[in-house]
């Protein structure tokens, strides 16, 4: 597929690119990457405050960008239950995908809690495995997410469009502040998972999510005390033709 000229062009075009698209609406940057990458546009989600708001806005240029969302097994009800209301409430269809092994067989193989005592390697089995499988299943040319600049250190010089990966990343929302997205979430009045309300303003799996205390950051209630600030989703090139083999013992399974 032809994306388009200034994607192909050399890195300079790219920065000019992205210059532009810094002075654009996250609203805006949507429609971009819509008009951009067609039907080779993808968006992921895990169902957090800036996930749902990227949602809202996808919705309002097209319904027809696959939503990929990996269950880990491991989710809060509350999880689940903001992934049905938000199929319910636009008419979609979220695309899941599971991990290879269950929560039981995982016990067998690497032994019980695993998220507490290799907690990357729990994440890659249960998160970036299965990601790993959708993104060569469905092959987009570049994926949306709904990761912002305030959300932590390692994210703080987060680009609107990482043009090295592959799939290349988009990043609507990136200079958003937390109450930006809130505002709009409210404003919209989109289904949001209730555990935010509650002091769990960063939702993942549950034995590795606390609710953060007054002071905290924003993800300071994931994997808390385990020295771990991401779960590698955002840190994993899906291109590497081995990312399969490196999480299950055996290779693929």
């Amino acid at each position: 597929m032809v994306v388009n000229n200034l994607v192909q062009r050399a890195p300079v075009k790219r920065e000019q690119l992205n210059a532009w698209l810094e002075q654009q609406s996250p609203q805006q940057v949507v429609r971009w990457a819509v008009d951009v990458f067609g039907p080779g546009l993808a968006m992921t989600t895990s169902f957090g405050l800036s996930g749902v708001a990227l949602i809202c806005m996808l919705q309002e240029v097209t319904r027809d960008v696959p939503l990929v969302f990996v269950d880990t097994g491991y989710l809060f009800e509350e999880t689940l239950e903001t992934k049905r209301q938000i199929e319910a409430a636009y008419g979609l269809k979220v695309l899941t995908w599971r991990p290879r092994l269950s929560i039981e067989a995982q016990a067998r193989q690497y032994g019980p809690n695993l998220h507490a005592c290799q907690p990357d390697l729990c994440c890659a089995l249960r998160k970036v495995e299965p990601m790993r499988r959708a993104m060569v299943e469905l092959g987009p040319i570049a994926v949306m997410n709904g990761r912002t600049r305030s959300q932590s250190e390692t994210r703080r010089n987060l680009p609107l469009v990482e043009w090295e990966q592959t799939p290349v990343r988009i990043n609507p929302l990136a200079a958003w502040t937390r109450r930006q997205v809130e505002g709009y979430v409210r404003m919209h009045g989109a289904p949001h998972n209730p555990l935010h309300e509650v002091g769990f303003l960063s939702v993942g799996c549950r034995p590795c999510t606390r609710a953060v205390r007054e002071g905290e950051h924003v993800r300071a209630g994931r994997w808390a005390g385990l020295g771990k600030t991401e779960c590698g989703l955002w840190t994993t090139n899906y291109a590497a033709p081995d990312a399969p083999r490196m999480y299950i013992k055996g290779g693929e399974k």
